[in-house]
């Protein structure tokens, strides 16, 4: 089989997006009817106009209620949108507040902004403000209007208002994220801070933590294979003597169920030199089954180890699926995959002509 045949389109599908894509799609028909027309995207570089919002922080963070439109336009603003529980996101948000601590609360607001669906994810949001130290107010977006408006796709994601309440940076990931020569989001957010003022840089481009990781040695780690439930360590099924592949996937990732089976073709003819395992994330009981009969059913020929905690993915900060990490045979990091344009099989051939 040609390396053309593993061709494969990556749509970045964030795992906590993921949650906010399906509270706004899988409602009912009659409660969706009922809903009010979504708003419009706001323009970048006017104000932004907004409403009360809940704060689900009282403890905390302020008063019960929030009214946006009377906050913006004081002073500079951040809004950190954020999932409780997803550590990346959780990581982010205290590295963001402890900017705006630095920077300094006269000069700058922080609120955090929620989407809740369930009662449990109430008591999430309760609990993490706590064990996360939050001290900031953490705003309820009902209906994922504000989500909707600042083109939320995933998590952590950031937002930057200037003085005037004018819209000026969306979908930061990051505070070492690169917006232009020698400035990065955190800078962004302490010359807002200090100045009042911001360049406008509009909607980010999607930003992948896991690409700080390039160069680096790939973190040990332990894990149970799927297949037989036994504890697997990293280095023992890392090989000295081929390109490592990690592929981090979900068996209820779309993109995932079509780009396996066409990277398992690809290994099946060609795979000499390579090392492929794949890290899959697994919840509960009735996932885990889910995923052994898909990889029984694409016959898999590479071993999965289990992510019931999400630690292996936090450990290489992977924020999206499918993710492929790249390791050179002395266990650096070499590249990540996520491109909708890259050919897998023609990308392993060159990597076995440089390394082997």
């Amino acid at each position: 089989m040609s390396s053309n045949t593993a061709k494969w389109k990556v749509v970045s599908f964030c795992l906590a997006a993921a949650l906010v894509a399906v509270a706004c799609s899988e409602a009912p028909v009659e409660a969706q009817a009922k809903r009010p027309p979504a708003p419009e995207q706001t323009r970048f570089g006017e104000p932004f106009t907004a409403g009360v919002m809940k704060n689900v922080n009282q403890q905390a963070g302020g008063p019960a209620q929030i009214d946006l439109g009377q906050v913006l336009g004081k002073k500079p603003a951040v809004l950190f949108y954020w999932i409780a529980g997803n550590p990346i996101a959780d990581k982010v948000f205290q590295e963001v507040q402890a900017l705006v601590e630095e920077v300094g609360s006269d000069k700058l607001d922080l609120y955090g902004v929620v989407y809740q669906r369930s009662e449990r994810d109430t008591e999430a949001v309760a609990d993490r403000v706590v064990s996360l130290k939050i001290k900031v107010p953490v705003l309820q977006d009902d209906d994922f209007q504000l989500g909707k408006r600042l083109r939320v796709q995933s998590v952590p994601n950031v937002t930057i208002f200037d003085a005037e309440g004018r819209l000026r940076l969306t979908n930061g990931a990051s505070l070492s994220q690169s917006l232009e020569y020698k400035i990065d989001l955190a800078a962004a957010i302490r010359r807002a801070g200090e100045t009042g003022t911001l360049t406008t840089y509009g909607y980010l481009s999607p930003y992948y933590p896991v690409k700080e990781m390039i160069g680096k040695k790939g973190p040990e780690f332990k894990a149970p294979l799927l297949s037989n439930s036994v504890q697997q360590s990293w280095s023992s099924m890392a090989a000295d003597d081929k390109v490592n592949v990690l592929i981090f996937w979900s068996v209820d990732c779309p993109h995932c169920r079509t780009s396996l089976p066409e990277i398992n073709d690809w290994v099946k003819a060609n795979g000499t030199g390579i090392n492929v395992i794949t890290v899959a994330r697994v919840t509960n009981e009735a996932n885990k089954i889910k995923t052994q009969e898909f990889c029984n059913g694409s016959g898999l020929v590479f071993p999965t180890l289990m992510d019931q905690e999400q630690e292996i993915a936090t450990l290489y900060q992977i924020t999206s699926t499918p993710t492929i990490v790249v390791i050179r045979p002395d266990g650096v990091i070499d590249s990540v995959i996520l491109s909708s344009d890259q050919d897998f099989g023609k990308t392993m051939e060159q990597k076995k002509k440089l390394f082997l």
